[in-house]
């Protein structure tokens, strides 16, 4: 199924509801992780669509299929936003990557940045998260999460919706 939004294309056979309590527990690496996202396995419509637009519901989308990655996403939730924006546009224009977009949700204030990476594997992914993450440790001290992150499983690996592209 392919899931379009603003100009990002996902493909997946399931998309992902946030509900009010955990829906889903995995042991993995040693670690136990809790999810609120209920996995559906259906097809994403135009009216769910327009109930996160509104805020009404959270959607989510997975990001690794199969075995690779269409984007890397580096997720930032606080209200100083625009500057940490604007750091990693110049780290990532000084890395040579100039195919990224960047998006809002506007009632979680998270800005969202997806680089295209079509069909990179898995292994590749990692090695770039590893690299733009070491980077960005060295010029800020900032909370910000990088998916696909390998600390993760691979059905954790989810990304929320975006609602307004910047």
């Amino acid at each position: 199924m392919k899931i379009e939004l603003l100009d990002l294309v996902f493909h997946s056979e399931h998309f992902y509801i946030e509900q009010k309590s955990i829906v889903e527990q995995i042991t993995f690496n040693n670690r136990t992780f809790y999810s609120k996202f209920e996995k559906i396995d259906s097809n994403l419509n135009a009216i769910l669509l327009e109930q996160h637009h509104k805020h009404q519901i959270i959607l989510a989308v997975p990001l690794v299929e199969t075995d690779f990655v269409n984007y890397i996403v580096i997720e930032y939730q606080q209200d100083d936003w625009n500057n940490f924006y604007s750091l990693v546009k110049h780290l990532l224009k000084s890395l040579d990557i100039k195919n990224f977009q960047a998006y809002r949700n506007t009632h979680k204030k998270r800005l969202q940045l997806f680089i295209l990476r079509e069909k990179t594997k898995l292994d590749d992914a990692y090695k770039e998260v590893e690299n733009i993450k070491h980077l960005l440790q060295l010029k800020s001290k900032k909370s910000y999460k990088i998916y696909p992150n390998k600390n993760l499983p691979k059905n954790f690996n989810i990304i929320t919706l975006p609602t307004q592209k910047i």
